[in-house]
Protein backbone atom coordinates (compact mmCIF):
# COMPACT_ATOMS: atom_id res chain seq x y z
CA UNK A 1 0.00 0.00 0.00
CA UNK A 2 1.59 3.22 -1.08
CA UNK A 3 1.32 6.26 1.14
CA UNK A 4 0.03 9.41 -0.50
CA UNK A 5 1.04 12.86 0.59
CA UNK A 6 -1.52 15.45 -0.44
CA UNK A 7 -2.36 19.09 0.20
CA UNK A 8 -5.55 20.86 1.17
CA UNK A 9 -7.44 23.59 -0.65
CA UNK A 10 -10.23 25.85 0.51
CA UNK A 11 -13.51 24.86 -1.12
CA UNK A 12 -15.75 27.31 -2.88
CA UNK A 13 -17.66 29.53 -0.45
CA UNK A 14 -21.43 29.11 -0.10
CA UNK A 15 -24.17 31.50 1.08
CA UNK A 16 -25.81 30.77 4.42
CA UNK A 17 -28.56 33.01 5.88
CA UNK A 18 -27.09 36.04 4.19
CA UNK A 19 -23.54 35.43 5.49
CA UNK A 20 -20.73 33.91 3.50
CA UNK A 21 -19.77 30.62 5.17
CA UNK A 22 -16.28 29.38 4.45
CA UNK A 23 -15.68 25.64 4.47
CA UNK A 24 -12.35 23.92 4.07
CA UNK A 25 -10.77 20.59 3.24
CA UNK A 26 -7.66 19.60 5.14
CA UNK A 27 -5.46 16.72 4.02
CA UNK A 28 -3.75 14.76 6.77
CA UNK A 29 -0.75 12.51 6.20
CA UNK A 30 -1.46 9.74 8.69
CA UNK A 31 1.35 8.28 10.79
CA UNK A 32 0.23 4.81 9.72
CA UNK A 33 0.95 5.54 6.05
CA UNK A 34 -2.59 6.30 4.84
CA UNK A 35 -3.62 9.89 4.09
CA UNK A 36 -7.12 11.30 4.48
CA UNK A 37 -9.16 14.35 3.52
CA UNK A 38 -11.15 16.07 6.27
CA UNK A 39 -13.83 18.48 5.03
CA UNK A 40 -15.24 20.74 7.73
CA UNK A 41 -17.71 23.62 8.15
CA UNK A 42 -14.91 25.85 9.39
CA UNK A 43 -11.70 26.72 7.48
CA UNK A 44 -8.38 25.16 8.52
CA UNK A 45 -6.18 26.99 10.99
CA UNK A 46 -2.50 27.05 11.85
CA UNK A 47 -3.00 24.94 15.00
CA UNK A 48 -0.87 21.89 15.74
CA UNK A 49 -3.73 19.52 14.86
CA UNK A 50 -7.03 19.79 12.92
CA UNK A 51 -9.70 21.91 14.63
CA UNK A 52 -13.20 20.79 13.67
CA UNK A 53 -16.80 21.84 14.27
CA UNK A 54 -20.22 20.95 12.89
CA UNK A 55 -20.60 18.33 10.19
CA UNK A 56 -17.35 16.73 9.03
CA UNK A 57 -16.67 14.46 6.06
CA UNK A 58 -13.68 12.10 6.31
CA UNK A 59 -12.33 10.07 3.37
CA UNK A 60 -9.07 8.24 2.63
CA UNK A 61 -7.01 9.41 -0.33
CA UNK A 62 -6.05 6.24 -2.16
CA UNK A 63 -7.44 4.67 -5.33
CA UNK A 64 -6.18 1.30 -4.08
CA UNK A 65 -8.91 1.25 -1.43
CA UNK A 66 -11.95 1.84 -3.64
CA UNK A 67 -13.43 -1.62 -3.13
CA UNK A 68 -12.03 -2.44 0.31
CA UNK A 69 -14.05 -2.42 3.55
CA UNK A 70 -13.12 0.56 5.71
CA UNK A 71 -13.64 1.15 9.41
CA UNK A 72 -13.76 4.58 11.06
CA UNK A 73 -12.70 4.80 14.72
CA UNK A 74 -13.30 7.84 16.92
CA UNK A 75 -11.56 7.81 20.30
CA UNK A 76 -10.75 4.14 19.73
CA UNK A 77 -14.38 3.10 19.15
CA UNK A 78 -16.00 2.06 15.87
CA UNK A 79 -17.93 5.02 14.47
CA UNK A 80 -18.61 3.87 10.92
CA UNK A 81 -18.28 1.00 8.44
CA UNK A 82 -18.24 1.22 4.66
CA UNK A 83 -17.14 -0.65 1.56
CA UNK A 84 -18.16 2.07 -0.88
CA UNK A 85 -15.80 3.80 -3.29
CA UNK A 86 -13.31 6.07 -1.48
CA UNK A 87 -15.09 5.40 1.81
CA UNK A 88 -16.85 8.65 2.67
CA UNK A 89 -17.65 8.98 6.37
CA UNK A 90 -19.93 11.65 7.85
CA UNK A 91 -19.11 12.70 11.40
CA UNK A 92 -21.17 15.14 13.47
CA UNK A 93 -18.86 16.70 16.03
CA UNK A 94 -21.89 17.95 17.98
CA UNK A 95 -22.02 14.46 19.49
CA UNK A 96 -18.50 14.88 20.86
CA UNK A 97 -17.33 16.91 23.84
CA UNK A 98 -15.26 20.01 23.20
CA UNK A 99 -11.51 19.38 23.30
CA UNK A 100 -9.12 16.72 22.07
CA UNK A 101 -10.14 13.50 20.31
CA UNK A 102 -8.62 11.00 17.88
CA UNK A 103 -9.81 9.35 14.69
CA UNK A 104 -8.45 6.46 12.64
CA UNK A 105 -9.43 4.71 9.42
CA UNK A 106 -8.44 1.08 8.83
CA UNK A 107 -8.67 -0.67 5.46
CA UNK A 108 -9.27 -4.39 5.90
CA UNK A 109 -9.68 -7.49 3.78
CA UNK A 110 -11.15 -10.41 5.63
CA UNK A 111 -9.22 -10.51 8.88
CA UNK A 112 -6.11 -8.77 7.49
CA UNK A 113 -5.23 -5.11 8.04
CA UNK A 114 -4.28 -3.59 4.66
CA UNK A 115 -3.61 0.02 5.63
CA UNK A 116 -4.31 2.50 8.38
CA UNK A 117 -4.10 6.21 9.01
CA UNK A 118 -2.86 5.53 12.51
CA UNK A 119 -4.26 7.63 15.32
CA UNK A 120 -4.91 11.20 14.10
CA UNK A 121 -5.54 13.80 16.85
CA UNK A 122 -8.10 16.55 16.35
CA UNK A 123 -9.83 19.20 18.46
CA UNK A 124 -13.57 19.88 18.59
CA UNK A 125 -14.27 23.62 18.77
CA UNK A 126 -17.08 25.14 20.79
CA UNK A 127 -19.96 26.81 18.95
CA UNK A 128 -18.55 30.21 19.88
CA UNK A 129 -15.05 29.36 18.66
CA UNK A 130 -16.43 28.04 15.36
CA UNK A 131 -18.47 31.22 14.84
CA UNK A 132 -15.42 33.40 15.52
CA UNK A 133 -13.36 31.37 13.05
CA UNK A 134 -16.04 31.78 10.39
CA UNK A 135 -16.34 35.52 11.01
CA UNK A 136 -12.59 36.04 10.83
CA UNK A 137 -12.27 33.96 7.67
CA UNK A 138 -15.14 35.77 5.95
CA UNK A 139 -13.58 39.16 6.76
CA UNK A 140 -10.13 38.07 5.63
CA UNK A 141 -11.39 36.62 2.39
CA UNK A 142 -13.25 39.80 1.48
CA UNK A 143 -15.83 37.92 -0.53
CA UNK A 144 -13.39 35.74 -2.44
CA UNK A 145 -11.50 32.53 -1.69
CA UNK A 146 -7.78 32.90 -2.46
CA UNK A 147 -5.60 29.82 -3.02
CA UNK A 148 -4.78 28.13 0.25
CA UNK A 149 -2.38 25.25 0.91
CA UNK A 150 -1.91 23.39 4.18
CA UNK A 151 -0.38 20.04 5.04
CA UNK A 152 -0.60 18.64 8.55
CA UNK A 153 2.14 16.14 9.44
CA UNK A 154 1.68 14.55 12.87
CA UNK A 155 4.56 13.53 15.08
CA UNK A 156 5.53 9.98 14.16
CA UNK A 157 6.75 7.62 16.84
CA UNK A 158 8.77 4.75 15.37
CA UNK A 159 7.52 1.47 16.73
CA UNK A 160 9.85 -1.41 17.49
CA UNK A 161 7.55 -4.04 15.97
CA UNK A 162 7.32 -4.56 12.21
CA UNK A 163 4.81 -6.86 10.53
CA UNK A 164 5.93 -8.27 7.16
CA UNK A 165 8.51 -5.45 7.01
CA UNK A 166 5.85 -2.78 7.65
CA UNK A 167 5.97 -0.69 10.81
CA UNK A 168 3.22 -1.73 13.19
CA UNK A 169 0.27 0.64 13.54
CA UNK A 170 -0.26 0.29 17.28
CA UNK A 171 -2.92 1.95 19.40
CA UNK A 172 -0.66 1.48 22.42
CA UNK A 173 3.12 1.71 22.04
CA UNK A 174 5.19 -1.44 22.38
CA UNK A 175 7.61 -1.80 25.27
CA UNK A 176 10.30 -4.22 26.43
CA UNK A 177 10.11 -6.05 29.74
CA UNK A 178 12.28 -8.95 30.84
CA UNK A 179 13.94 -9.06 27.43
CA UNK A 180 10.61 -9.49 25.63
CA UNK A 181 8.71 -7.08 23.39
CA UNK A 182 5.11 -6.56 24.53
CA UNK A 183 2.15 -5.18 22.58
CA UNK A 184 -1.57 -5.41 23.23
CA UNK A 185 -3.31 -8.62 22.24
CA UNK A 186 -5.68 -6.54 20.10
CA UNK A 187 -2.84 -4.86 18.19
CA UNK A 188 -1.13 -8.20 17.52
CA UNK A 189 -4.23 -9.97 16.23
CA UNK A 190 -5.33 -6.93 14.21
CA UNK A 191 -2.09 -7.23 12.21
CA UNK A 192 -1.70 -11.00 11.82
CA UNK A 193 -5.44 -11.65 11.52
CA UNK A 194 -7.77 -13.69 13.69
CA UNK A 195 -10.59 -13.30 16.15
CA UNK A 196 -10.73 -12.33 19.82
CA UNK A 197 -13.74 -13.08 22.00
CA UNK A 198 -14.04 -11.44 25.42
CA UNK A 199 -16.52 -12.01 28.18
CA UNK A 200 -18.55 -12.19 30.10
CA UNK A 201 -15.69 -11.40 32.50
CA UNK A 202 -12.46 -9.52 31.75
CA UNK A 203 -10.50 -12.70 32.43
CA UNK A 204 -12.37 -14.65 29.73
CA UNK A 205 -10.37 -14.26 26.50
CA UNK A 206 -10.33 -16.65 23.55
CA UNK A 207 -8.22 -16.10 20.44
CA UNK A 208 -8.75 -17.93 17.12
CA UNK A 209 -6.53 -18.03 14.04
CA UNK A 210 -6.31 -20.66 11.27
CA UNK A 211 -7.69 -23.49 13.38
CA UNK A 212 -5.67 -22.62 16.50
CA UNK A 213 -7.68 -21.81 19.63
CA UNK A 214 -5.88 -20.05 22.49
CA UNK A 215 -7.31 -19.23 25.90
CA UNK A 216 -5.47 -16.28 27.45
CA UNK A 217 -5.27 -15.37 31.13
CA UNK A 218 -4.33 -11.87 32.35
CA UNK A 219 -1.09 -11.66 34.34
CA UNK A 220 -0.29 -15.31 33.70
CA UNK A 221 2.32 -17.13 31.61
CA UNK A 222 -0.07 -20.03 31.08
CA UNK A 223 -2.19 -20.35 27.92
CA UNK A 224 -4.39 -23.21 26.77
CA UNK A 225 -3.81 -24.07 23.10
CA UNK A 226 -6.43 -26.34 21.53
CA UNK A 227 -7.16 -27.73 24.99
CA UNK A 228 -3.51 -28.24 26.02
CA UNK A 229 -1.91 -26.13 28.76
CA UNK A 230 1.32 -24.39 27.69
CA UNK A 231 3.68 -21.71 29.02
CA UNK A 232 4.67 -18.52 27.21
CA UNK A 233 7.80 -18.31 29.33
CA UNK A 234 6.74 -14.86 30.49
CA UNK A 235 3.49 -13.55 31.88
CA UNK A 236 0.89 -11.58 30.01
CA UNK A 237 0.25 -8.15 31.52
CA UNK A 238 -3.00 -6.36 32.29
CA UNK A 239 -2.70 -2.55 32.43
CA UNK A 240 -4.97 0.38 31.54
CA UNK A 241 -7.78 -2.03 30.56
CA UNK A 242 -5.54 -3.68 27.97
CA UNK A 243 -3.98 -7.15 27.89
CA UNK A 244 -0.35 -7.11 26.69
CA UNK A 245 1.34 -10.26 25.39
CA UNK A 246 5.01 -11.08 24.62
CA UNK A 247 5.20 -10.92 20.83
CA UNK A 248 7.60 -13.76 20.02
CA UNK A 249 6.19 -16.62 22.17
CA UNK A 250 2.58 -15.65 21.50
CA UNK A 251 3.10 -15.44 17.71
CA UNK A 252 4.82 -18.84 17.79
CA UNK A 253 1.53 -20.38 18.97
CA UNK A 254 0.28 -19.77 15.41
CA UNK A 255 3.50 -20.87 13.70
CA UNK A 256 4.57 -17.26 13.09
CA UNK A 257 8.26 -16.38 13.28
CA UNK A 258 9.59 -13.31 15.08
CA UNK A 259 13.19 -12.16 14.59
CA UNK A 260 14.93 -9.46 16.64
CA UNK A 261 17.21 -7.13 14.66
CA UNK A 262 19.99 -6.13 17.07
CA UNK A 263 21.29 -3.41 14.76
CA UNK A 264 17.99 -1.56 14.39
CA UNK A 265 16.44 -2.67 17.70
CA UNK A 266 13.33 -3.94 15.99
CA UNK A 267 11.23 -7.09 16.14
CA UNK A 268 10.19 -8.40 12.72
CA UNK A 269 7.06 -10.55 12.66
CA UNK A 270 6.71 -12.50 9.42
CA UNK A 271 3.49 -14.28 8.53
CA UNK A 272 1.53 -15.51 5.52
CA UNK A 273 -0.75 -12.82 4.07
Amino acid sequence: MRALTVIAAILAATLYTGTMAVAGTLAVEGAGGLSINITCDVPPSDSACPELAGSVCVAPVSDDLCDKPLVLFVDGRVAGLTSSSRGLFDLNTASLAEGEHTLRIDAVEGEQLLASTGSVPFTVLSTGQAAQRQAAATSDLGGGAPPFIKLYKPRIFREIVYFNNREGDLEKHAFIRGGRVYITLTDLMRHIGGSIIWGPDDEDMMVYRNGVEVQVFPNSSTVIVNGVSMSLGQSTLRKQNRTYVPVRPFSELFGIETVWDFQDDRAYVTYQE
